[in-house]
């Protein structure tokens, strides 16, 4: 009998104005996959037999929803999560970005970049006095710095101003982009048939933003992905492709 439990890799990509894939990028170790079909119909009773039977079934509309989880914290799963768009930060330099007036001692202040260095307090005065290093600490990677003492070699004129350098980093902001449509991709085996393979194309999938993600847990963090698989209506209806997918076994 061939049964079936599936194994492989997902890939996502954006369609192009004729709906073909523009390029599918892999998403990584994908634990779940799942693909959920369901009609809607009108049905219509006899008014002869006294039983009121049915005797006609339309179907009103046909729909897919699409589910899956992903585990792996790369640009392309956070785009797609947060509705957002992934710039590269590329190496430069700050001069002279303020700080918050007045600072407190003991507090975090972050800083525009992060992954920085050579990092520099002064304060406003004319010339600057700068702020002696054992009087705050650098949270380098983080982009972030803590004010240990702001008074002591002073009296200062606030704010203060940091300058500094700052490394390459990824940043992807959320809710910049709206609802994003994708080509969804299946390659994999079938691992209850010997590994034979399959593929499952989705033309057109609506996806919904990730619902939580558990940033704080004591299991590796995960994030599902759902939407709904839309009509790609530039297919035609009877065609070999479908409309909404396909499903090839190989």
């Amino acid at each position: 009998m061939p049964y079936f439990s599936g194994q492989g890799r997902v890939y996502i990509g954006a369609r192009d104005a004729l709906g073909n894939p523009q390029g599918l990028a892999y998403v990584g170790n994908v634990p779940e996959l799942k693909v959920s079909l369901s009609v809607e119909t009108l049905e219509h009773q006899e008014s002869v037999s006294g039983q009121r039977l049915t005797d006609l079934q339309l179907i009103k509309t046909k729909k897919g929803e699409f589910a899956c989880t992903l585990e792996e914290l790369i640009a392309t799963n956070l785009a797609l999560a947060l509705y957002g768009a992934t710039t590269a930060q590329t190496p430069g330099t700050v001069t002279a970005e303020a700080l918050p007036n007045p600072v407190i001692a003991g507090h975090i202040y972050p800083l525009a970049h992060q992954n920085v260095s050579a990092v520099q307090i002064q304060d406003s005065d004319s010339p600057p006095k700068p702020l002696p290093a054992a009087q705050y600490q650098v949270h380098a990677k983080h982009g972030s710095l803590t004010i240990l003492d702001a008074t002591t070699g002073g009296p200062y004129v606030e704010p203060f101003t940091v300058d500094y350098a700052y490394g390459a980093a990824q940043s992807t902001a959320m809710f910049t982009r709206p609802l994003p449509e994708r080509w969804i991709r299946f390659e994999g085996l079938n691992t209850a048939d010997a590994n034979r393979e399959v593929v499952i194309d989705l033309y057109r999938v609506a996806i919904n933003p990730a619902k939580e993600l558990s940033i704080i847990t004591d299991e590796l963090l995960k994030f599902e992905l759902s939407g709904q698989v839309l009509a790609d209506l530039s297919k035609p209806t009877d065609g070999e492709l479908g409309q909404f997918g396909r499903l090839v076994l190989l």
